[in-house]
């Protein structure tokens, strides 16, 4: 039996976290909450994770990752910043710490709630020692014998007949 991608997972639950921390933010502050303010942060807490996990990470049993359209500058943006947004156990402390202030107003409640859920799967990948790798940013190598190939222009205009069926048309006309 294969092992669960934590990381994968995480990935997915982070996205549909932003996006309803995103829409509990601007229900807080269009609302007129008592606390309003928490509706801003839910609105940029859920922007920050948005970024950081827009880019899908490389699987980790070598099948090829689909990448997201537009993923490559985040991606080269979060290669660049080194271990911080490789691994797994940062990810985990940063999205509990966003957490907390997002469950002071019902309207970012069910964002604070999801973002407490990816960061635990977070601290699950991160005991498991997956770890974040760009998807589409490796060199790929150029396949020599695609290079080399060329195809000869057609001479006779179609219908083509292959083989022997082309021989007896020849010889009737």
């Amino acid at each position: 039996m294969r092992q669960i991608e934590w990381a994968m997972w995480a990935n997915e639950q982070a996205i549909a976290s932003a996006f309803i921390l995103i829409s509990g933010g601007a229900i807080g502050v269009a609302g007129f909450f008592k606390g309003w303010e928490i509706g801003i942060y839910g609105i940029v807490a859920g922007i920050f994770v948005l970024m950081i996990e827009y880019p899908r990470g490389k699987r980790k049993t070598g099948h090829s990752t689909q990448e997201r359209t537009f993923q490559r500058p985040l991606s080269r943006l979060l290669n660049c910043c080194g271990p911080v947004t490789r691994n797994y156990f940062v990810r985990f402390i940063i999205y509990l710490v966003l957490c907390v202030p997002a469950c002071f107003i019902l309207a970012t409640l069910l964002g604070g709630v999801c973002l407490f859920i990816t960061s635990m799967i977070y601290m699950v990948a991160a005991f498991r020692g997956e770890e974040w790798l760009a998807v589409g940013l490796e060199e790929k190598e150029a396949d020599p014998v695609r290079e080399l190939k060329s195809f000869k222009r057609p001479v006779k205009p179609p219908p083509r007949f292959v083989g022997h069926v082309q021989e007896e048309e020849e010889n009737r006309v």
